[in-house]
């Protein structure tokens, strides 16, 4: 490493990415890649050039790389833009150095996403240069498209889309005056300062209270992975249009978020499965909540646990409030220092192997990529689609949810001990049934979910 390029260490939301993403097995370090696809037809080369030279000066996370250390305690390195490793701007093409450039003919309207997707899959490694990689094709030296791979380690999925942002209003004004937002650097120095501890020590003591309320049998229930290790799992995703329009009807009934009125259900459903009390379910926070962090380019997720008791004899109603205010107790808590929290949790400065997907045995996530919402009476019928081969490692059971275009997808990934292809049907029917209940009977009682009635074809397929 260049004597000019300073070592820092990680910020919370770095570190945490790091600890994930080295859990992952070797041959599944590309799931650790976020991609896009920008279009850049009618776009001059020159202003190409500016635009994406600019936006790699605005955010350092595009000139970071990152070293191991000796000690196991990762440090992070920003590059200068003049730097002549990939991390800077390359003296001979004019483009950041971590862009390649190809110059061929458009074979069909499939080739910019085939070329992402195989850019994609391929790891980008941890340590040693840029943590992300882009092919410019061109046709006849005029720009087409740009495929981007990032890697997880330096941004996050709303990273991903304030890049594209920024990039289009540095397109129109490559001057434009654009804030480039607190750095990692900026966000490490103000966690590891003096000031910050009392926030840390306010964390590990919400992490105490939640291990303590973890309900009987629960994480026994809950097979987990060692470092590295790989086994089969079960996923399918539920898409249904009307499921948006009613999940946002349910959280304006019960004045609660679309992602609680969800996660209640998510609970609710695990709990019958493996016949507890409760659960304990990790939400992933963007840790976006200032407003002087809500445009910043890194990487700033962090998953926080929410204990949540299931009341069978309680209300619908009742049970989707309280994972309201729950999960609103735990974000205050979701910006922490992770190997503080592993060795908390494992009462040993030296965590066991395998100790992440300890910490987080299930998790549940909610991106709404825009706040377009349908008919309620929408009668698109349901689909549910089942993944060839989900992700062999990491935590037993995982909910992602994702809301764009109208469409909500709901996508559960399961160890098979946990629940197999029979049983994860069941668990996403329940979630579908519960959010029709939530409006039209919010009243019912939690038990009456897994009644034999079955909810609307628009909601889940009849099978």
């Amino acid at each position: 490493m260049p004597n000019s390029v300073p070592t820092t260490p990680l910020s919370h939301g770095q570190l945490y990415s790091w600890r994930e993403v080295e859990s992952y097995p070797p041959l599944w370090r590309a799931e650790a890649n976020l991609s896009a696809t920008w279009d850049l037809r009618g776009l001059t080369s020159e202003r190409l050039a500016a635009a994406l030279c600019r936006l790699v000066e605005l955010h350092e996370p595009l000139r970071t790389s990152y070293s191991a250390g000796s000690d196991g305690v990762p440090a992070q390195h920003v590059h200068p833009l003049e730097d002549e490793s990939r991390c800077g701007i390359d003296a001979a093409t004019g483009l950041p150095g971590a862009i390649a450039v190809a110059d061929r003919q458009i074979t069909d309207f499939g080739d910019p996403i085939r070329t992402t997707e195989t850019q994609a899959a391929q790891e980008i490694p941890m340590t040693g240069g840029p943590c992300w990689r882009g092919t410019l094709v061109t046709t006849d030296g005029a720009p087409m498209f740009l495929s981007l791979a990032f890697s997880h380690l330096i941004v996050d999925v709303w990273s991903m889309i304030e890049l594209e942002r920024r990039f289009r209003v540095l397109v129109e004004d490559p001057e434009a005056d654009l804030d480039a937002g607190a750095s990692q650097r900026d966000l490490s120095a103000t966690q590891h300062a003096e000031k910050w501890q009392s926030r840390q020590a306010a964390a590990e003591k919400y992490w105490r209270g939640v291990l303590a309320e973890a309900p009987a049998g629960f994480l026994d229930a809950l097979p987990t992975l060692s470092t590295g290790q790989t086994k089969p799992r079960v996923q399918a995703v539920l898409h249904s249009h009307r499921l948006t329009a009613l999940a946002a009807e349910a959280a304006r009934q019960h004045a609660v978020t679309v992602p609680a009125v969800l996660l209640a259900l998510v609970t609710a459903a695990l709990a019958e499965r493996l016949g507890t009390e409760g659960t304990v379910v990790s939400l992933m926070s963007n840790n976006r909540f200032a407003p002087d962090q809500r445009h910043v380019v890194g990487t700033l997720n962090q998953l926080i646990p929410v204990a949540l008791p299931v009341d069978r004899a309680g209300t619908l109603g009742e049970h989707v409030k309280r994972a309201h205010w729950a999960s609103a107790k735990a974000y205050r808590y979701s910006c922490y220092d992770v190997d503080r929290i592993a060795a908390l949790a494992t009462e040993s400065a030296a965590p066991a192997d395998g100790w992440y997907n300890r910490l987080f045995p299930a998790w549940f996530n909610y991106l709404p990529f825009d706040d377009r919402i349908l008919d309620p009476a929408d009668t698109a019928p349901a689909e549910l689609v089942w993944t060839e081969r989900p992700r062999e490692y990491g935590q037993p059971f995982d909910v992602r949810v994702t809301a764009q275009d109208g469409r909500t997808s709901i996508q559960l990934r399961t160890d098979p001990d946990v629940a197999d292809a029979e049983a994860l049907t069941g668990m996403l029917r329940t979630i579908a049934f519960g959010v029709q209940q939530a409006v039209s009977a919010p009243e019912s009682g939690l038990k009456d979910l897994w009644t034999p009635a079955a909810p609307d074809a628009a909601l889940f397929p009849a099978l």
